[in-house]
């Protein structure tokens, strides 16, 4: 059974009432696909990434097994572990960067909605616009925590003498 929207009294529109009454409303079945797909494939994404981490921590036990067997000297387990783990302070600099562009975005936005006033844009308060002020703030702490870490990053490196440094 289809349902069509009952037209509505439109004398200066430039789209004739038939047109209006013939666009269908989006069937509960596409709405209900739409929200499964939209929980399910992060989940089996999510699933095979696990997947293959436990097979790469699978193969790196099977290649330390033999060269156990065969006498080899092992690498550290922590320099393949370092390899395969998230880089925290790029994660930092890009959720820095990432929550300060969405508060300017936000700041921007807001401040041209407010600026241009309609019968649809009249209920939202004068001011609103700072509230992006809030993800800027976040986005300076991400970027603050970033160069603290990179500082103690570097200090706690061995330092390599230069040559001229040596020839002193």
């Amino acid at each position: 059974m289809r349902q069509t929207l009952q037209p509505f009294i439109c004398p200066a529109s430039i789209i004739s009432c038939e047109t209006i009454s013939m666009i269908n409303p989006v069937s509960n079945e596409v709405i209900v696909v739409l929200i499964v797909a939209l929980v399910v494939l992060p989940i089996m994404y999510l699933a095979f990434q696990q997947w293959l981490r436990h097979r790469r921590r699978v193969m790196i036990h099977r290649e330390r097994l033999a060269a156990i067997e065969k006498g080899i000297e092992l690498p550290a387990l922590e320099q393949e572990a370092q390899r395969s783990s998230w880089n925290v302070q790029r994660m930092l600099l890009l959720a820095g960067l990432s929550w300060i562009s969405l508060g300017i975005g936000t700041f921007v936005v807001l401040s041209a909605v407010l600026a241009h006033p309609s019968k649809l844009t009249e209920a939202i308060p004068s001011g609103l616009q700072w509230i992006g002020i809030v993800p800027v703030g976040i986005g300076l702490s991400h970027l603050f925590v970033y160069v603290v870490g990179k500082k103690t990053e570097a200090e706690a490196q061995p330092k390599i003498p230069f040559v001229k440094d040596l020839l002193q």
